[in-house]
């Protein structure tokens, strides 16, 4: 067409005025801004866009050389020819039927049809249909522009299943996964992840793993984290639950139309977990047990030590008596030579050699290394321990931890046998006759210098006559008790010594017995050298 109209200007037929042919094919703007008809027509011919024009029965009476390029036909072959020869069957009738609904109502439509070419190919078309109005207002021909978007949809196509493949691979891993950006919002996320969510009570995972992770890393979590376990403990009062988690940072292109030109990098934190719960328990029982075996045989140590002082301390009462003998006889002449002298003095030579054995058969306590001790960790193994203990006995325990506890310098040992024989001690006080309330408290806090243990429980208490008593050797003030009487508080109290502390017992306290240990956070020397 475009050739046709060439050859007209260059030949106008005989009758046609100049001005016009110099009007229609003028190649400038005239003064009132309208173009003329011929820049249009190079417009429409020029475009990188499939144009056509049909009649109100959708035959062709003009397209141009891109529709040509796109479809394979060419003009001669399109015009007079009815727009279904583009038409193949796997377009829905109800497609055609909007189509027509808008154009019969005057108005435009827009959507993709499946079309077909002239060597029968498939083609995606991206299809907008406006009807040109005439000055009666009714439509007089349909305006097409359609281009080919065959490329495009695969390209989305293979992008959505891709998605999906990566979302079915996500879902069906047992581990969590949380895409997060950089101010810490979900953007992707897995079955597992949302599973935890509900468990959670609605409190987002990532939020709590992400905070556990800078807490861990002093705020800092800009280079990721990787293994890192994180504890959790349910609202609910259940078990806690234990996660190994990893942060790995990803950087993106920017998706805004700012970074078309200017690249520009968006982070997402990758965030993933895997429950080790199960694993925990198993080496927490697998600790609780070889802590037990210590403990009983610290126990025994204890107990054997008890056992021997006690002989000791018994045995030595009857040889000062002998020594006072001796020494009033040493006061009477020629009481040397008195018969009676020589067989005290064998005897107090044999009581001595039996206290110096009994010494030399007492067991010595391990030279237990000082390294940094959490007291509530040492809560946490104590109660561990006595678990069984407290459930025969029927107890109501409540342990109110310190949120924020330093760690002290220390021999965790030697503070687990002080908060065990503390424990006991209450446990015998509960089981005192007359004991109605069976309630044992333990709590940790601390100050700038130092932390503080207490031990609370609801037996008769102790009265202020006797304590001071209480830390004396082979003391016991309980009837039902069902240890080695005498040495617990002792031991106790030596240990919280041994640690620059100390340990007594609050008078202010009515309601059973409080007990109060108070460690420093820097130990004496001579617990730093070993001595």
């Amino acid at each position: 067409m475009a050739e046709a109209l060439g050859a007209f200007f260059e030949s106008p037929p005989a009758g046609i005025p100049g001005e016009l042919i110099e009007a229609f094919g003028r190649r400038v703007a005239t003064s009132d801004g309208v173009l003329p008809p011929r820049v249009f027509l190079e417009v429409v011919e020029q475009s990188p866009v499939a144009i056509s024009i049909t009649d109100t029965r959708a035959n062709f009476v003009y397209v141009n050389k891109t529709f040509e390029r796109l479809t394979g036909y060419s003009y001669e072959e399109l015009i007079g020819k009815n727009q279904s020869i583009l038409s193949y069957k796997v377009t829905p009738h109800e497609i055609y039927q909007q189509l027509w609904d808008n154009l019969l109502a005057h108005k435009p439509w827009s959507g993709v049809l499946v079309n077909r070419r002239r060597d029968g190919s498939r083609y995606l078309a991206d299809l907008n249909v406006s009807p040109v109005l005439g000055v009666d207002g009714e439509s007089s021909y349909y305006l097409a522009l359609h281009r080919d978007v065959t490329e495009l949809h695969e390209l989305e196509q293979q992008v959505r299943n891709q998605k999906i493949l990566i979302e079915t691979v996500l879902d069906a891993a047992l581990v969590i996964i949380a895409l997060l950006d950089e101010q810490g919002r979900v953007l992707l996320d897995n079955m597992a992840y949302k599973k935890l969510l509900g468990d959670m009570r609605g409190r987002e995972p990532a939020e709590f793993f992400l905070q556990e992770m800078k807490t861990a890393n002093d705020g800092d979590v800009s280079s990721g984290m990787v293994n890192h376990e994180i504890r959790y403990q349910p609202d609910s009062g259940a078990p806690a639950r234990w996660f190994n988690c990893s942060g790995v940072w990803i950087s993106n292109s920017g998706e805004t139309a700012d970074s078309y030109f200017v690249q520009g990098e968006e982070r997402r934190l990758l965030l993933m977990a895997n429950e080790i719960t199960v694993q925990k328990q198993h080496q927490e029982r697998i600790r609780t047990s070889a802590l037990q075996a210590l403990m009983a045989k610290q126990q025994l140590v204890h107990r054997t030590r008890e056992i021997l002082s006690g002989a000791m301390f018994r045995f030595q009462g009857p040889l000062n008596i002998v020594t006072a003998a001796l020494a009033m006889l040493e006061r009477r002449e020629g009481g040397r030579d008195d018969p009676l002298y020589r067989i005290l003095s064998d005897v107090h030579d044999s009581g001595e050699k039996v206290l110096e054995s009994l010494d030399l058969s007492l067991p010595r306590e391990s030279n237990e290394p000082v390294a940094p001790v959490n007291l509530n960790e040492i809560v946490h193994d104590v109660l561990e321990l006595c678990t069984e203990r407290m459930l025969s006995e029927g107890l109501l325990v409540d342990w109110q931890p310190a949120q924020a506890m330093p760690t002290i310098l220390g021999k965790q040992y030697a503070l687990r046998s002080l908060l065990k024989q503390l424990v006991d001690n209450a446990i015998d006080a509960i089981g005192e006759p007359g004991c109605k309330h069976r309630e044992l408290t333990i709590g940790t806090s601390a100050c700038d210098e130092c932390v503080e243990l207490t031990v609370r429980d609801t037996g008769p208490g102790i009265p202020r006559d006797r304590q001071f008593r209480v830390f004396e050797p082979f003391y016991s003030g309980w009837i039902h008790r069902t240890r080695q009487a005498g040495m617990g508080l002792t031991i106790a109290q030596e240990i919280a010594i041994q640690h620059g502390g100390s340990i007594h017992i609050d008078t202010q306290h009515t309601d059973g017995c409080l007990v109060r240990v108070i460690l420093p956070l820097k130990p004496p020397a001579y617990l730093l050298s070993g001595a």
